[in-house]
């Protein structure tokens, strides 16, 4: 006999041994695989392989949609800041979610330089104007 905590003691013969079944389990284990796109033909007859990439194919997707839900904050974030405070500007495109292509890394190089090109003849505009007349000779 084995006593409990709460001081009553159970006999050790008392309960049926609970015995598993690979059968009862499946069927608990059916919802869920189920519920990730598997058919019920697949989960019942075909390979138990297919579970494994089922719960892997459930795993991405879940992450996936981890990572939708940061950016989303993300925009939000951004969102509020740039109404709060004018110094924070929302983004003019959306954030980039994979890596540039050679090409493209070429392009955006280029985009910047000319833009940088731009931002320079502009203040040597404005300062050719404002020292217009500033010039003196010194002979």
């Amino acid at each position: 006999m084995e006593t409990e905590l709460s001081g009553t003691t159970v006999s050790e013969h008392s309960e049926e041994p609970q015995t598993f079944s690979f059968a009862k389990y499946l069927d608990t284990i059916c919802p869920y695989y189920l519920s990730y796109g598997m058919t019920w033909d697949e989960f019942w007859y075909g390979s138990l392989d297919r579970l494994a990439a089922y719960w892997q194919a459930h795993q991405f997707s879940i992450e996936s949609r981890n990572q939708e839900m940061w950016l989303q904050g993300l925009y939000i974030r951004l969102a509020v800041a740039s109404c709060m405070d004018k110094k924070f500007k929302y983004p003019d495109k959306p954030h980039r979610l994979t890596e540039m292509t050679e090409a493209e890394q070429d392009a955006e190089n280029k985009r910047k330089v000319e833009q940088m090109r731009q931002q320079l003849l502009e203040i040597k505009a404005r300062w050719d104007a404002k020292h217009k007349g500033d010039e003196t000779s010194d002979s």
